[in-house]
């Protein structure tokens, strides 16, 4: 073999070294890059499948970051529920049956009893209302408009005059005049009394009229406020008080007489009135009851 073949088997030898060098790396790099191909996508196809959990299932303590949920309770229970189970077992605490008692069923039994116990509640209370409407539906259908207008009186009047009471108040049926000798309806009350008893003030006012009427008598009208005002008739003087004076409750202002033409059959009396607004309305409401005896 000549040196000229030698040399080139030498240098076919080395780059065909070099070579499988390269393959072999390139292989080998190849390799690793197919693994981490396959990693990735296996971990991509994982988390695929998976989902992400916090996103599909929500926070991870419902509770807040700042809110923890008491555990040490639920340890109290599971405590509890130990201590009943040991019990059960040494044969203490035992039902009946000799079965030990689930304590967890107990909260959940309670609950029942007291749902019942509310619902119980609700229909007592429900059929109370309407017990109550009915009764308030019985007390209306009896309801006396007299009644309301008792509610509305704040302040109580002195009687005028002691005597007794001879012609009540008549606004929605008739009562028999003597004098007139005629059934009619009535604006005020007859107070039947001495000829020259004294007759009163039934409030604080101010005294706003004072006439000689020729079928009502010697008047006097006394204004106690915007809305309310008395009225004294039949009177027996007009010396006692004038117009613009201001009277108490209880001051004489005048005495009984026997000046009204429609009333001289039936004596001397103090015809009195209450005028409410624009209305009159039955003395006896701030008054109280007059005898008629």
């Amino acid at each position: 073999m000549s040196p000229k073949k030698n040399n080139n088997d030498g240098e076919d030898n080395k780059d065909k070294k070099l070579f499988d060098r390269i393959k072999d790396r390139q292989g080998f790099y190849t390799i690793l890059i197919l693994c981490i191909v396959i990693i990735t996508a296996t971990a991509l196809w994982v988390d695929n499948q998976q989902g992400d959990p916090f996103i599909s299932e929500g926070p991870t303590n419902p509770f807040g970051e700042d809110e923890q949920p008491e555990i040490t309770l639920v340890e109290d229970d599971e405590k509890d529920t130990d201590k009943t189970q040991e019990t059960g077992k040494i044969g203490e605490g035992k039902p009946a049956d000799g079965k030990v008692t689930d304590s967890k069923k107990k909260p959940q039994e309670k609950g029942n009893e007291n749902t019942v116990e509310k619902d119980s509640k609700t229909e007592k209370t429900k059929k109370s209302s309407a017990e109550k409407y009915n009764e308030i539906e019985e007390t209306m259908a009896t309801f006396d408009p007299e009644d309301m207008e008792e509610v509305l009186i704040t302040e109580t009047m002195a009687v005028p005059v002691t005597g007794k009471l001879t012609l009540p108040f008549a606004e929605d049926h008739l009562v028999y005049h003597k004098t007139l000798d005629q059934w009619s309806t009535h604006k005020g009350i007859d107070i039947k009394a001495e000829e020259g008893a004294p007759v009163k003030a039934a409030l604080d006012g101010e005294v706003v009229e004072v006439i000689n009427d020729t079928i009502m008598g010697i008047t006097i009208v006394i204004r106690h406020d915007s809305e309310l005002s008395t009225i004294y008739s039949n009177l027996s003087t007009d010396a006692m008080v004038e117009v613009g004076e201001q009277v108490k409750k209880g001051q004489t202002i005048s005495g009984v007489g026997k000046t009204a033409s429609n009333k001289t059959l039936e004596g001397p009396l103090l015809h009195f009135q209450v005028l409410r607004g624009d209305k009159f309305v039955n003395p006896e409401l701030y008054l109280g009851k007059i005898s008629e005896s």
